[in-house]
Parts: structure tokens; sequence; C-alpha cells
């Protein structure tokens, strides 16, 4: 959990600040991420993470190949010959590998047997569905995190046995922790998905735009808190 607030935040943020500066030498970049934790399927989480990336893995790779134009079964192959070499782009690396081959499991089952279309818009039952599609989706997300976290394959394995048969003990403070950052990630992205501006802090009352600040404020002090003599790069520097 903690690990997916901190490769979102660290490389959403990388990615702003990389497009702010563009901005100002009057370059314009393309937004990266538009809400990727609220994606309602694997192609739509593809839509949302990374575009720079998936948007060049569609129209170099997977078009290429052959698309989705000569039946299923080659549509197939084509989405899980994309996704692990855009798992071996991120290193040469089993770890990669498991997790590109990850995504590409999940968008074939999702193209075979996708998640039901939603009911009349607007009902109470449409937005149960869609939010019980966002869990899910962020739930099969957290575990292909695992490889992308863990040092080599075999510590991706013995990670994945120890959550099934799960022994331990509960960490309180960072149970907390998450909780917050749950709080941060719905208070900072779901407006912005409603009303798919991603500037609407410019444009709601002040008084509410300094509590949203307080509380990233505390955020930040807290972080600072559990990692005060670490320093941390950038995750995707290493990219």
């Amino acid at each position: 959990f903690l690990f997916s607030f901190q490769i979102y935040f660290d490389f959403s943020g990388y990615s702003d600040i990389a497009r702010g500066i563009a901005k100002l030498y009057g370059i314009d970049l393309m937004i990266n991420f538009n809400q990727p934790y609220f994606a309602v399927s694997p192609s739509d989480f593809w839509r949302r993470w990374h575009i720079s990336l998936s948007t060049w893995l569609r129209d170099y790779l997977y078009i290429p190949l052959g698309g989705n134009k000569n039946g299923n079964f080659k549509t197939n192959i084509n989405l899980m010959t994309t996704m692990l070499l855009g798992g071996l782009w991120h290193g040469a690396s089993w770890n990669f590998v498991f997790w590109g081959g990850l995504h590409g499991f999940y968008l074939i089952i999702y193209k075979m047997f996708p998640l039901r279309k939603y009911l009349a818009k607007k009902s109470v039952l449409a937005y149960i569905q869609r939010l019980i599609n966002i869990i899910l989706i962020y739930i099969l997300v957290l575990f292909t995190w695992i490889p992308f976290r863990t040092q080599d394959f075999k510590t991706t394995w013995e990670f994945i046995n120890r959550i099934i048969f799960w022994t331990g003990s509960v960490d309180l403070g960072e149970v907390i922790l998450i909780i917050f950052l749950f709080l941060v990630l719905i208070i900072l992205d779901l407006p912005a998905l409603i009303t798919k501006d991603h500037l609407y802090l410019l444009r709601i009352p002040k008084w509410l735009f300094s509590a949203i600040l307080i509380i990233i404020t505390m955020g930040i002090v807290i972080t600072m808190f559990f990692h005060h003599d670490t320093v941390r790069p950038f995750i995707y520097f290493q990219f």
C-alpha cells in the first residue's frame, strides 16, 4: 500500500515538475497521469498511468504488431508482447518481465471477460458498481507493484507467499499513515476526476485551498518524521 502511494506521488509529482519547467520555456508536455487509482478496468488504468509510455507502446508496438485487427488470439499475443516489452523497457530483469506479464494478463482477461457495463448513469447501483471496479483494479495493480519494488524474482515470490500466508502483526502507525494518504489521494484526485479539471485547486475558495494545503503539509511532516534521516531520489530517475 505504502509503495503504491510512494511511486504515484513520486512519479506524478516529478512529471508535473517537468511539465511546469518546460512550460516556463514555452514547451507544452503532455499530461502523464490522470487519476490512475480511480481506473475502472486494466485498459482504463493504462489510459491514466504513465500516459507518455503507454501511448508510445500503443503507437509503436501494439498497432504495428497488428493491434486488434487479426482476431482475438493474435490480439492477445500482441497485448502480451507489448506489455512484456514495456516491462523490459524498465530494465533487463525478470522482475520487470513479471510486472509486464501481469499487466498483459490483466488486459487479456478483461478483454475476454469484461466487467459489466454500468447501469443507468447516475443511479446508486451504477456508483456502487463503479466503486467496486475501482477497488478491484487497485488491488490488482497493488500486486504488480510487488515485482516493481523487490530486488529480485526470488524476493518477489517470497513477498507474495508472505502476503498469502501472512502471520505478522499490525503496525498502527503504518495503518494511520495509509489511511491519511488515502484521504490525501481522495482530496486531490477525486475532484479532478469529477470535474475533469487538473487545475481545479486554482478555482476553489481560498479557505478551502488553505485547508487542503494544511492537510498536505501535515502529510509532508508525517513522512519526514518516518524518514527524516534518509534522502530518497525520484524513483524514475533510474529509468
